[in-house]
């Protein structure tokens, strides 16, 4: 049976409190100063085979049609996202001019929902939580799971005159809205397509505003090559090897090295795997730094050739390169993720 939508009737609360509290570590939701229970609102449950899987809260106020709480039982089954598109369809005949709600700066998962599915930044609220948190003291001072500390309110929206071809799934959240986000849900994104390395993520995060995807790379080109060698290093030593086990990698880098495709895991000779691992060793020991390279859709056997020159460069010159390509990769992969 399909996933299906209801009204949220009397029945429900009890589940609901119980869905609402694991979340939020209480029913009560403490927002802009404003202490409300959830309960009290009108809502809407998604059912998976007859059985409630989701639930968003709701309500119309003057500043558009609030969702206070959407929460789900499973994950990976679409109830998030069709509570969402149903509140998008209630808010529009209600005569709302935006779908609106707030989620703290360290909820990156929830960021994340709600930026891929074409909602945006309305707004950040600095400090807000400060003021809830007199109204909801049970309110954590740092996310245990990630250790940012809980201080901001997000404000994202969606205008209801638009359509709900707007909720069409976005793998890269728009730059406005990464110059808009919080440093850590901003660092969270860039993270997808440079992979790491904290000294350069949280300088490129604080180098927003980049206005465009092409402000976004030659910015972090600037910063790459203005990194001390260290901060060099450790961005290229987050980046997978060559040839790495493809269940280390991230799913952009798998794709990248052929593992889901036809260049660099399905090559059929294992002497080449073998022969990449032994240059990697002796790159790494040779230059202290790992090999990256633009892989393009290359197959191993040429990606050798270019690692086996790469041994006789000199250190300071293959150091650049190889920051070079991690914003070439970078800027592949953001292009592949605007693809939609």
């Amino acid at each position: 049976m399909p996933l299906s939508v209801r009204d949220l009737e009397a029945a429900d609360h009890e589940w609901a409190d119980r869905l609402i509290s694991r979340h939020q570590g209480s029913r009560m939701v403490a927002r802009l100063g404003e202490l409300i229970d959830p309960l009290t609102l009108p809502g809407i449950v998604a059912e998976l085979d007859g059985r409630p899987v989701g639930l968003t809260t709701c309500s119309e106020t003057e500043r558009g049609f609030e969702l206070l709480t959407l929460h789900s039982e499973e994950q990976g089954v679409g109830a998030g996202t069709l509570l969402l598109e149903t509140a998008l369809r209630v808010a529009s005949a209600s005569g709302c001019t935006r779908l609106w709600l707030v989620t703290t700066n360290d909820n990156l998962g929830a960021l994340r929902f709600y930026l891929h599915r074409g909602m945006r930044i309305a707004a950040v609220h600095r400090d807000a939580v400060a003021l809830d948190r007199g109204l909801k003291p049970e309110i954590a001072a740092t996310n245990p799971e990630n250790g940012i500390p809980i201080r901001d309110l997000v404000e994202l929206e969606l205008p209801t005159d638009e359509g709900e071809e707007q909720l069409r799934f976005r793998r890269f959240p728009r730059v406005e809205d990464l110059d808009a986000l919080p440093e850590e849900a901003a660092i969270d994104f860039l993270r997808t397509i440079f992979e790491g390395g904290p000294t350069f993520l949280h300088s490129l995060a604080a180098a927003r505003p980049f206005e465009t995807d092409d402000g976004l790379l030659s910015a972090a080109h600037e910063l790459g090559r203005s990194l001390d060698t260290d901060a060099q290093i450790e961005l290229l030593d987050a980046h997978p090897r060559i040839g790495a086990d493809p269940e280390a990698v991230s799913t952009l880098s798998r794709a990248e090295q052929g593992y889901d495709g036809d260049t660099i895991g399905e090559d059929p000779e294992p002497w080449i795997a073998e022969e990449l691992a032994s240059l990697n060793e002796a790159y790494e020991r040779i230059f202290g730094f790992r090999f990256v390279v633009f892989v393009a859709g290359r197959p191993q056997r040429e990606i050798l050739a270019i690692l086996e020159r790469a041994l006789r460069d000199y250190r300071e010159p293959e150091l650049r390169r190889g920051v070079d390509d991690i914003v070439y990769i970078a800027a592949d992969r953001l292009a592949k993720l605007r693809e939609i």
